[in-house]
């Protein structure tokens, strides 16, 4: 698939969110660096050396995503592709703080309401 190929699907617009993650697949915990985030998923990196195991793809996991001491966005998610130490992550679910939250961060970062407006259809379509 081209780049051009993977735009055009692309329903949410994605924002650079860099810093630190943290990803619960299979009872154990993982810091990782968070590289963007949209309404619709997540590409986090493995801060550790190692590649990411393309048998996860399909996993159900949870992306805790630290804004504050007190203020987590949490995010139930399925791994849509690892590609080396990378994993892009699907949305599957989320709670109602989270989800305000997460908007209003994406809202910050597009600064049109218009995008936001578009993504939460798009959101809701899917």
């Amino acid at each position: 698939m081209t780049q051009s190929d993977s735009s055009e699907r692309r329903h949410f617009h994605r924002i650079s969110f860099e810093g630190v993650a943290y990803f619960e697949c299979d009872g154990s915990e993982h810091r990782v660096r968070l590289l963007d985030l949209s309404l619709h998923g997540a590409l986090v990196n493995l801060e550790s050396e190692e590649q990411g195991d393309t048998a996860l793809e399909g996993s159900h996991c949870r992306l805790r995503v630290p804004l504050s001491p007190d203020l987590d966005i949490h995010l139930d998610t399925r791994i849509a592709r690892v590609t080396g130490g990378e994993l892009g992550l699907a949305v599957e679910r989320l709670d109602l703080d989270s989800a305000q939250h997460l908007k209003r961060l994406v809202e910050l970062n597009l600064g049109d309401d218009e995008l936001l407006h578009r993504d939460l259809a798009a959101l809701f379509e899917s």
